[in-house]
């Protein structure tokens, strides 16, 4: 099986892509999918850890993210990406608007969602709560986005 390579992008790579980024790498590892999982965003914020109620939502569920830094968005890594998965409509568009190429890789996470979204609301500056409820809706949207890949590779 070869490896997947999956990005995560957000606004500042402090909330939800490293919140999703850490679910991926879960959630392949427990299917045996083989990926590398990169997270980025798209304000270019470079070294800030992942926020303090991210970092402890995720603890209660027993996923530490606490050595994240956060990083902008790279060229090289978007190009040899094999899916790209944006948090919101801005996100998509910041993308393609500097490289059209990348649009086919594009998944937009929230359309994996239980019920219809348009987009994973961004919980920064919120309380705990928000946190919870953002880590929850992309572990539901990250399930279904795994169970539709094995689900096309029988």
């Amino acid at each position: 099986m070869s490896t997947l390579r999956l990005v995560f992008v957000c606004s500042g790579n402090i909330c939800r892509s490293p919140i999703a980024a850490a679910f991926a790498r879960k959630k392949a590892d427990e299917r045996g999918v083989n990926a590398v999982v990169v997270s980025c965003g798209t304000l270019g914020i470079v070294g800030h850890h992942a926020a303090e109620f991210g970092q402890l939502a995720m603890q209660e569920i027993g996923i530490d993210i606490s050595e994240h830094y956060s990083q902008g968005v790279q060229a090289a890594i978007l190009n040899v990406a094999d899916y790209i998965f944006v948090m919101a409509p801005r996100h998509e568009a910041f993308l393609v608007q500097a490289a059209p190429s990348l649009a086919p890789k594009i998944v937009r996470t929230w359309e994996f969602a239980d019920t219809p979204l348009t987009q994973i609301d961004d919980p920064v500056g919120r309380d705990l709560l928000a946190f919870r409820a953002c880590r929850d809706l992309l572990d539901v949207c990250l399930d279904n986005w795994f169970d539709s890949l094995t689900s096309v590779s029988e």
